[in-house]
């Protein structure tokens, strides 16, 4: 019962950097790949709170949970900062 837990627990924190990934590399507006990273935030906030309340339910140290869902959270600000850097560089070398 553990096993399948953890894995939907993996998912929950994953996914929003998985969907700032697809949906923020398909625009072409700054505004738009901002919108969609609060979008995400918010999803990475969730994830992080079911995957903690997850793993107190199967026992496990919860303190994961924490330090998984903040590193994802991480890894969401980089993208979102790769994202907007690349929007600029093109924008300003299309002048």
């Amino acid at each position: 019962m553990d096993t399948p837990l953890k894995i939907i627990a993996f998912i929950m924190l994953i996914f929003p950097t998985i969907y700032q990934g697809i949906a923020g590399f398909r625009t072409k507006d700054s505004a738009i790949v901002k919108k969609i990273a609060w979008r995400a935030v918010l999803m990475q906030v969730m994830g992080t709170l079911l995957a903690y309340f997850i793993f107190i339910k199967i026992g496990q140290d919860k303190q994961v949970a924490i330090y998984v869902g903040f590193m994802f959270f991480t890894s969401l600000a980089i993208l979102v900062l790769i994202q907007n850097v690349l929007i600029y560089l093109k924008n300003n070398s299309n002048n």
